[in-house]
Formats: structure tokens, sequence, C-alpha cells
């Protein structure tokens, strides 16, 4: 009886004894399971982070791409606004310049030396310190013509300035010298002085004219005051006269 539960007493050793082991096992096996699942779950993390990372760098380098691209075209607008307005005031400074030389030198080349229907020379100097009315014209165009009689009037009074009409034989169409002389003389006009521009060489041409009625305003100084293509009406003529020196 006793070695029989000697025994049995030896079985249920070894059986402890196993479970022990099974359980040690077990155990281990869950710890490893755990640092396994504890290691993936990290690994995870770091991979989300990095993720996270690259998508916020990508997101914030566009961002920062898109904020800088704004600036850039802002400043670049700018800089652009700038330079075409430096350009543009330089190029209307060089223009006003330029203008304002030519006018100038426009002012400078206001003269004449011209012929009456006499053959008496006239020049503008001989208007020195008075101001001149200068009545651009030609006998083939009728809306010149037709306002001849009330310039004549004009002329009769006095209106503080002279008026002289000057047309160009053998220029634009206009009559020859001969021609248009013995036309003239037929049109009864007595107060306007009219000068001859032979081929528009001594005056016309230099002015530029294509083209009449053509006004002419100069100042008591000889200077060109101002001018005036087509026609003009005797008030507008007087007023623009009183305007200037």
């Amino acid at each position: 009886m006793k070695l029989m539960e000697k025994k049995n007493l030896k079985k249920v050793a070894i059986a402890m004894a196993c479970v022990a082991v099974l359980s040690g096992c077990t155990a281990k096996s869950e710890t490893k399971g755990g640092t396994d699942a504890n290691s993936s779950s990290t690994k995870n993390e770091k991979m989300m982070d990095k993720d996270d990372k690259k998508m916020m760098d990508k997101d914030d380098k566009k961002m920062m791409d898109k904020d800088d691209k704004k600036m850039m075209d802002k400043d670049d607008k700018k800089m652009m606004d700038k330079d075409d307005k430096k350009m543009m005031d330089k190029d209307d400074k060089k223009m006003m310049d330029k203008d304002d030389k030519k006018m100038m030198n426009d002012k400078k080349k206001v003269d004449f030396k011209l012929k009456d229907l006499n053959g008496k020379e006239v020049k503008l100097s001989d208007y020195k310190g008075k101001k001149v009315y200068v009545k651009l014209w030609a006998s083939w165009c009728s809306i010149c013509t037709s306002s001849l009689p009330n310039l004549d009037k004009l002329a009769a009074k006095n209106n503080g300035f002279e008026i002289v009409s000057v047309v160009a034989p053998g220029y634009l169409n206009e009559r020859n010298e001969k021609d248009f002389k013995s036309w003239y003389n037929g049109l009864g006009l007595k107060n306007i002085k009219t000068l001859m521009d032979i081929n528009g060489e001594n005056f016309v041409k230099s002015l530029g004219i294509k083209g009449y009625p053509d006004s002419i305003f100069i100042g008591s100084d000889g200077s060109l005051a101002n001018f005036h293509a087509g026609h003009m009406d005797d008030s507008k003529i007087i007023e623009t006269m009183n305007s200037i020196k």
C-alpha cells in the first residue's frame, strides 16, 4: 500500500511539473506575443509618424510654395508696376521734352519773307511788336473763299492785331502766280493784305501744311502762339488773338 501511494505521489508530482512547465511556456509565449505586439505597434506608430511627417512636410511645402509664389507674384507685380511707371514717366518726360523742344524750335522757325500782289517784299519782322493773325488758304477752297469778305471787314477795324492772308501759287493745286493775281483782283477785297509764297517754299512747306484753311496766331514777340486747322469764324479769331500776348 505504501508502495502504491509513493507511485501515485510520484505521478502527481510529474503531472504538476508538466503543468508548471506548460504554464511557463504559455506565459513566455504570451510575453513574447505581447512584446511582438508592442514592437509591431511601435513600428506602426513610427511608420504613421513618418507618413504624417511626410504628408505634413509635403503640405507645408505646398503651402509655402503657394505663399512664396503669391508673395513673389505680388512683389514682381509691384516691381513691374514700379518699373513700368518709371519707364512711362521717363518716356513721358522724354516725349514732353521732345515736344517742348520742337515747339521752341517751331517758335524760332516762324518767319516769312513773301511778296504782296504788287511784288513788294514783306517780312514778319516788319510787324515787330504787333500780334499777327495769318490765314492760309487756296482759291479752290470754297470754305476759304466764302469767308474772305468777312475777314476783309474785320481787317478794316482796329482790332489790336494785324491780319494777313497767305496763298501758295503752284503748291497743293493752287493756280500759278499770274492766274492767281488775275483771279484775286476780281474779288474786290480792299483791306486784307494778301501775300504769295511761291510754291510754298518760304513759309507754307516749313509748317507742314497739307490742306486749307489754316489759322496761325503770332505773338508780339514774333513767335508762334497758336495754330488751328480748319475754318474759324471772326469771333473765334478775335477771342484767340486777345488770349495771346
